[in-house]
């Protein structure tokens, strides 16, 4: 019985770590990006498996390898980053959030955005259920713009600072606008990805890199990328519009059957420092907010 267990065990660790490898080729086949989600609780899973397998010194020594491989540097990564200086730099504040397309009463998500007063607001997931909430923010924020996308609703990037007439765009999940800060102009956008592999999230990338390596200027990206904080495709994403992921890692949305949480929630920003983010409530989402200050330059 102790054998079988231990058999088990050991095909158990070989399959959760060779997938946590495989969730490294996100550049070779967006498969990799969804393996990737997936990455600290298969690492977690394939190093106690491996416990109980208990095989040769060197294939231990491997696996636990592997294992810390993908663990020791998500504990490192959440510890937060703070913004360093910048020159000629235009700071702003960013509410993320995702309301769930099923949300029948934003009025707690109305009242936390009104309390802390940001700049910008992107929201994904704007249905007919809950898209009370921009008329409830249009006297706060009354440059607007919404895209319908899927049937889970669509994005909107909501300013509290004039629009420049004639900037709005909607383009595969994306909202944006040109707005006129005190401090001069910038680009915000909304964007909300499909699932990685096999659903169309690379497609999806693709199809938006033209548009976002034609835009120029400071620009501010919030969305729920359905896309982990070290994968493939939000590298793509910051690569095309010239961004950075703002800040640390933070868990924002929780992975079913356990519960775990990742981080497919981010705020992107040009320039050369990083900003600062903090993690929210949910309220009645499925998705935590995101409250990200970046100091964003061209």
């Amino acid at each position: 019985m102790v054998r079988k267990i231990r058999r088990i065990a050991g095909g158990a660790a070989l399959i959760a770590l060779a997938a946590v490898l495989a969730g490294y080729g996100g550049a070779l086949h967006p498969a990799g990006d969804s393996l990737a989600v997936f990455r600290v609780p298969l690492a977690l899973l394939g190093g106690l498996a491996l416990l109980v397998w208990r095989p040769r010194g060197a294939v231990t020594v491997a696996g636990l390898a592997v294992v810390a491989l993908a663990v020791v540097p998500r504990l490192w990564a959440l510890s937060p980053v703070q913004a360093g200086p910048a020159a000629q730099t235009l700071g702003l504040t960013v509410y993320q959030k995702n309301l769930l397309f099923t949300l029948r009463d934003p009025g707690a998500v109305v009242a936390d955005i009104r309390a802390r007063a940001p700049d910008i607001v992107t929201l994904q997931e704007v249905s007919a259920r809950n898209r009370a909430v921009l008329a409830a923010l249009r006297a706060d924020y009354p440059y607007q713009q919404y895209c319908n996308f899927r049937a889970v609703g669509g994005t909107a990037v909501l300013s509290r600072w004039p629009a420049v007439s004639g900037s709005a765009f909607c383009d595969q999940g994306l909202s944006g606008l040109q707005v006129e800060t005190p401090a001069g102009m910038v680009r915000a956008m909304s964007l909300h990805l499909g699932w990685p592999w096999p659903h169309g999230q690379a497609e999806q990338i693709s199809e938006l890199t033209p548009l976002l390596r034609g835009l120029d200027g400071p620009t501010v990206i919030g969305g729920d990328f359905n896309a982990v904080a070290w994968s493939h495709a939000l590298a793509r994403v910051e690569v095309a519009s010239g961004t950075r992921r703002a800040g640390h890692e933070v868990a924002t949305f929780a992975l079913p059957y356990g519960g775990m949480g990742v981080a497919i929630d981010h705020v992107l920003a040009s320039g050369a420092a990083p900003g600062t983010i903090e993690v929210l409530d949910r309220l009645a989402s499925d998705h935590r907010g995101v409250l990200a200050r970046v100091a964003v330059s061209p």
